[in-house]
């Protein structure tokens, strides 16, 4: 018999479950976030509003049509498409609450239980099924409407996992998945994971932003998944049709298991929207804003925080402003296994010489005085505890912003640049590959950091990627391939991001990682990130996390971060618990989400 477990008794349940007391501290329920990094809305999970009209198609102007890399949930780098992969696939465990790193069950029928450090027992709700449509019994009729079991969660794990599969070089999370010594299905619905030795966030691995649970049956023989028929899951929506930078469209799974989970009193029968069409964002602010103004679409961002400004400006009590710290950065990855970049001492003039202040006020204008982006070193501050605190950032070599301060850090940045590349009457040509979305990145940065490396003594070649970030992506694999040719030396572009500190620095930074793009090899490095993977106290991990950070800057420089921006969405007055995620990965979440018919903006909308 299926169980009907709310919300909260989820919650409940989910410190009784846990024998270790270390791993609470996992979970997350003693983590604290410094008041100084909490996001500029409400620092607590925001209250539900209880339903009161039911239906409709959303519809939103975003980046979610945007396939960067690979359609497969398990092999995409980073990107948009999470969106979507979050709303169709479901995973072990979810982020109740990113900003706070809180944990609970999804696909689990409860948190798993611990009997050590080293072993989880996995107890599957019952009655969990694969999306069931006409299309999909076509296609996949062995997959379509059977039920979940503990057999495709082992197969999702293992299959990312394996070293012999023809896609392993693309199965970015790996290095999670490695640590597993063996997965022991017990029945149906149990399976018993032992890992080779205790590794601090295993359960955050298993909510991770992309941690889906497929069905085997989807995946073709070279070991792909490679059509959007097979975006078959048992997520709370179903992907109707997907069109590559055009537009996505999901429908309601009217059997989603989790529909009668009690969210805060809203109601039973979730997802309560009919729908969510996401429409590739032309990124031009006059034709975002006519669409929005017109209630053509319910809710949109803007490249410019003036242009948000202006349009919330228009009818206050009818607009929302919906506003947080984001998850992710704006950064450049260098390949450090070839000059000039094997010389730390070209790394760190480049760090030195970007003016991260002027970059911020170039890229992120201030919004009603509001900063629209925060300087931030090798996690975001979105990240509350595990990141550096922004003060301290202020007073450290490449993030000085006062004026005695930015005059040394130029003054050492062509002292170090000399020292490197001897002293040369011309300017050192030095191709950076920019990302070509958001267009204000090749409008606004190419020339800044043109002028401010020019005083370093480096002339930048600007190559814009015209897809955005996909040509980027595919020379970053081949930098991790170890190729020759074809690779990316110099990037510049947003990077996506994480929840917990181990998403932030194990896989970009350990030498036999699959993200770790720069080819960096550091065994003290590789020590002290395995020294916080084995930490499971939540006070000694983050300090732990804060001198890796501080390493990274003073001794490597492989990642040059530069700012995290503020995300900003406007929405009209008639969507209501239509969450603001930190990044790309949380439309879950859209499962309580719904538009109110009696609002008077409703009347106006086509």
């Amino acid at each position: 018999m299926k169980r009907k477990i709310s919300r909260r008794r989820f919650l409940a349940s989910s410190g009784a479950t846990l024998a270790a007391a270390s791993a609470a501290a996992v979970v997350g329920c003693g983590r604290k976030r410094s008041s100084q990094s909490a996001t500029p809305t409400a620092s607590a999970r925001a209250q539900l509003a209880p339903v009161a009209s039911r239906g409709g198609i959303m519809r939103v102007l975003n980046f979610d049509a945007m396939v960067t890399d690979s359609l497969d949930p398990h092999q995409t780098m980073m990107g948009p498409i999470a969106n979507m992969h979050s709303a169709v696939f479901s995973r072990v465990l979810r982020y109740d609450d990113e900003a706070a790193g809180t944990l609970a069950p999804d696909l689990a029928d409860g948190m798993p239980e611990q009997p050590d450090q080293q072993t989880y027992i996995i107890r599957l709700r019952q009655g969990v099924r694969f999306h069931d449509t006409p299309k999909y019994r076509f296609v996949y009729p062995k997959t379509a409407g059977r039920e979940l079991t503990a057999d495709d969660v082992k197969y999702s794990i293992e299959r990312q996992a394996d070293p012999s599969s023809p896609q392993a070089r693309n199965f970015y999370r790996q290095g999670n998945w490695s640590a597993i010594d063996r997965i022991d299905v017990q029945d149906s619905h149990t399976l018993s994971i032992t890992l080779k030795r205790p590794v601090a966030p295993f359960l955050n691995f298993l909510a991770g932003r992309h941690a889906f649970v497929i069905s085997p049956d989807v995946v073709d023989a070279t070991d792909h998944v490679y059509f959007d028929l097979a975006m078959i899951g048992t997520g709370p929506f179903m992907l109707d049709s997907l069109q590559p930078e055009v537009a996505v469209k999901l429908r309601r799974n009217p059997d989603w298991f989790a529909r009668d989970d009690d969210p805060d009193g809203a109601g039973t029968g979730r997802p309560f929207l009919d729908g969510y069409d996401a429409v590739y964002t032309p990124q031009d602010d006059g034709n975002q804003r006519v669409l929005f103004h017109r209630t053509l679409v319910d809710a949109t961002g803007f490249p410019d925080p003036t242009a948000v400004a202006t349009e919330q400006k228009t009818n206050l009590a009818d607009i929302a402003l919906g506003e947080t710290d984001a998850g992710g950065l704006l950064a450049s990855r260098l390949l450090l296994d070839r000059a000039p970049f094997n010389d730390d001492r070209v790394r760190r003039a480049i760090h030195l010489g970007v003016d991260r202040k002027a970059l911020i006020e170039l890229l992120y204008p201030a919004m009603d005085g509001r900063a629209s982006a925060k300087l931030t070193g090798a996690v975001a501050p979105a990240m509350g505890s595990w990141a550096l605190s922004p003060d301290d950032l202020t007073r450290r070599p490449g993030y000085r912003d006062d004026s005695a301060g930015r005059a040394a850090d130029i003054a050492e940045a062509k002292k170090l640049f000399v020292a490197a590349l001897g002293d040369r009457p011309t300017l050192v040509d030095m191709k950076i590959v920019f990302a070509g979305i958001p267009k204000s990145i090749p409008e606004r940065a190419v020339g800044a950091l043109q002028q401010q490396l020019r005083v370093v003594g480096i002339n930048v070649v600007p190559v814009i990627d015209p897809s955005g970030f996909g040509l980027i992506a595919v020379a970053l694999g081949r930098n991790i391939d170890g190729a020759t040719e074809g690779v990316a030396p110099f990037t510049f572009a947003l990077e996506d991001g994480g929840v917990d500190i181990d998403d932030w620095l194990y896989p970009h930074f350990r030498s036999d990682q699959r993200m770790n793009s720069y080819r960096l090899q550091d065994a003290q490095l590789d020590a002290m990130l395995d020294k916080s993977r084995a930490e499971f106290d939540n006070d000694a991990r983050r300090r732990i996390g804060l001198d890796i950070q501080d390493y990274l800057l003073a001794k490597v420089n492989a990642r040059i971060e530069f700012a995290a921006p503020v995300e900003r969405r406007l929405s009209w007055g008639y969507v209501r618990n239509y969450p603001m995620p930190m990044w790309y990965g949380s439309n879950q979440d859209l499962a309580n989400t719904w538009l109110d018919t009696s609002h008077p903006a409703w009347r106006t909308r086509p």
